[in-house]
Protein backbone atom coordinates (compact mmCIF):
# COMPACT_ATOMS: atom_id res chain seq x y z
CA UNK A 1 0.00 0.00 0.00
CA UNK A 2 0.98 3.40 -1.08
CA UNK A 3 -0.17 6.68 1.12
CA UNK A 4 0.12 9.73 0.06
CA UNK A 5 0.58 12.92 2.54
CA UNK A 6 0.07 15.90 1.62
CA UNK A 7 2.25 19.00 1.24
CA UNK A 8 3.78 20.44 5.12
CA UNK A 9 2.84 17.00 7.31
CA UNK A 10 6.10 16.30 8.24
CA UNK A 11 7.21 20.53 8.27
CA UNK A 12 9.12 22.16 8.83
CA UNK A 13 11.61 19.44 8.07
CA UNK A 14 9.90 19.26 4.51
CA UNK A 15 7.22 21.13 3.04
CA UNK A 16 6.69 18.83 -0.06
CA UNK A 17 4.52 15.29 -0.64
CA UNK A 18 5.68 12.57 1.13
CA UNK A 19 4.72 8.87 0.55
CA UNK A 20 4.01 5.70 3.03
CA UNK A 21 5.14 2.29 1.89
CA UNK A 22 3.63 -0.66 3.48
CA UNK A 23 4.54 -4.05 2.05
CA UNK A 24 3.00 -7.36 2.71
CA UNK A 25 4.75 -11.07 2.64
CA UNK A 26 4.98 -13.17 1.83
CA UNK A 27 4.32 -13.86 -2.18
CA UNK A 28 4.82 -11.59 -4.92
CA UNK A 29 3.20 -8.14 -5.15
CA UNK A 30 0.49 -8.28 -8.02
CA UNK A 31 -1.68 -5.06 -6.83
CA UNK A 32 -0.90 -2.01 -4.89
CA UNK A 33 -3.32 0.09 -3.29
CA UNK A 34 -2.72 3.89 -3.20
CA UNK A 35 -4.56 6.33 -1.09
CA UNK A 36 -4.34 9.85 -1.98
CA UNK A 37 -4.84 11.64 1.12
CA UNK A 38 -6.61 15.07 0.97
CA UNK A 39 -6.16 18.07 3.07
CA UNK A 40 -9.04 19.35 5.24
CA UNK A 41 -10.83 21.73 3.59
CA UNK A 42 -9.72 24.37 6.51
CA UNK A 43 -6.09 24.08 5.70
CA UNK A 44 -3.61 24.90 3.05
CA UNK A 45 -1.23 22.36 4.28
CA UNK A 46 -0.24 21.00 7.55
CA UNK A 47 2.06 22.55 9.62
CA UNK A 48 3.71 23.30 12.83
CA UNK A 49 0.34 25.06 14.02
CA UNK A 50 -1.90 22.46 12.27
CA UNK A 51 -0.38 19.44 13.03
CA UNK A 52 -1.70 15.74 11.46
CA UNK A 53 -3.63 14.09 13.75
CA UNK A 54 -5.39 10.20 14.09
CA UNK A 55 -8.74 11.69 12.99
CA UNK A 56 -7.08 12.55 9.72
CA UNK A 57 -6.54 8.92 9.27
CA UNK A 58 -9.98 7.70 9.69
CA UNK A 59 -10.57 7.16 5.48
CA UNK A 60 -7.37 5.53 5.50
CA UNK A 61 -8.15 2.75 7.81
CA UNK A 62 -11.87 1.63 6.07
CA UNK A 63 -10.00 1.97 2.79
CA UNK A 64 -7.36 -0.70 4.37
CA UNK A 65 -10.17 -3.00 5.94
CA UNK A 66 -11.88 -2.86 2.46
CA UNK A 67 -8.24 -4.15 1.09
CA UNK A 68 -8.00 -6.53 3.43
CA UNK A 69 -11.06 -8.43 3.16
CA UNK A 70 -10.57 -8.15 -0.77
CA UNK A 71 -7.02 -9.76 -0.47
CA UNK A 72 -8.05 -12.37 2.00
CA UNK A 73 -11.31 -13.45 -0.18
CA UNK A 74 -14.03 -11.99 2.24
CA UNK A 75 -15.44 -8.92 -0.35
CA UNK A 76 -15.36 -7.51 -3.81
CA UNK A 77 -12.38 -5.98 -5.44
CA UNK A 78 -12.86 -2.14 -4.20
CA UNK A 79 -13.80 0.46 -6.15
CA UNK A 80 -11.64 3.33 -6.75
CA UNK A 81 -12.59 6.07 -5.24
CA UNK A 82 -11.86 10.01 -5.33
CA UNK A 83 -8.94 9.15 -3.38
CA UNK A 84 -8.22 5.73 -3.63
CA UNK A 85 -7.45 3.15 -6.39
CA UNK A 86 -5.69 0.13 -7.28
CA UNK A 87 -2.58 -0.16 -10.27
CA UNK A 88 -0.93 -3.63 -11.14
CA UNK A 89 2.24 -4.44 -10.65
CA UNK A 90 2.18 -4.20 -14.51
CA UNK A 91 1.62 -0.70 -14.66
CA UNK A 92 4.41 0.32 -11.99
CA UNK A 93 6.84 -1.81 -14.20
CA UNK A 94 5.92 0.29 -17.44
CA UNK A 95 6.27 3.69 -15.25
CA UNK A 96 9.58 2.91 -14.17
CA UNK A 97 8.96 1.39 -10.77
CA UNK A 98 7.84 5.07 -10.10
CA UNK A 99 5.35 4.26 -6.76
CA UNK A 100 4.51 8.08 -7.02
CA UNK A 101 1.13 8.81 -6.10
CA UNK A 102 -0.87 9.74 -9.78
CA UNK A 103 -4.61 9.38 -9.05
CA UNK A 104 -5.55 8.72 -12.90
CA UNK A 105 -9.07 9.37 -12.00
CA UNK A 106 -7.85 13.28 -11.19
CA UNK A 107 -6.82 15.79 -13.86
CA UNK A 108 -3.54 16.78 -14.22
CA UNK A 109 -4.52 20.10 -14.00
CA UNK A 110 -5.92 19.27 -10.43
CA UNK A 111 -2.35 18.51 -9.31
CA UNK A 112 -0.84 21.77 -10.32
CA UNK A 113 -0.24 24.74 -7.37
CA UNK A 114 -1.37 28.04 -7.99
CA UNK A 115 0.63 30.66 -9.14
CA UNK A 116 0.09 32.39 -5.83
CA UNK A 117 0.65 29.15 -3.70
CA UNK A 118 4.02 28.44 -5.33
CA UNK A 119 5.41 31.97 -5.26
CA UNK A 120 4.15 31.66 -1.05
CA UNK A 121 6.16 28.35 -1.29
CA UNK A 122 9.58 29.92 -2.76
CA UNK A 123 9.59 33.05 -0.66
CA UNK A 124 9.11 30.53 2.53
CA UNK A 125 11.80 28.13 1.15
CA UNK A 126 13.94 31.39 0.49
CA UNK A 127 13.42 32.59 4.21
CA UNK A 128 14.28 29.24 5.50
CA UNK A 129 17.37 28.87 3.41
CA UNK A 130 18.55 32.41 4.31
CA UNK A 131 18.29 31.85 8.37
CA UNK A 132 20.42 28.66 7.36
CA UNK A 133 23.24 30.41 5.68
CA UNK A 134 23.06 33.23 9.04
CA UNK A 135 23.23 30.49 10.94
CA UNK A 136 26.34 28.70 9.28
CA UNK A 137 27.83 32.14 8.78
CA UNK A 138 27.53 32.45 12.58
CA UNK A 139 28.96 29.32 13.49
CA UNK A 140 32.31 29.88 10.84
CA UNK A 141 32.92 32.83 12.07
CA UNK A 142 32.79 32.02 16.27
CA UNK A 143 35.17 29.09 15.07
CA UNK A 144 37.49 30.90 13.81
CA UNK A 145 37.39 33.77 16.72
CA UNK A 146 38.66 30.20 18.86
Amino acid sequence: MVISLPPGTFAPYSDVKTGLLFFERPGPTREILYYEMPLPTDLKKFSKGSLIADEHFAEVRQVWKRWQAYRTGQGPHPKPTDTSWIETVETIAERGYDLSAKNPYRSEEEYLLLPAELITMLLERGCEFHSIVERLHALVVNREEV
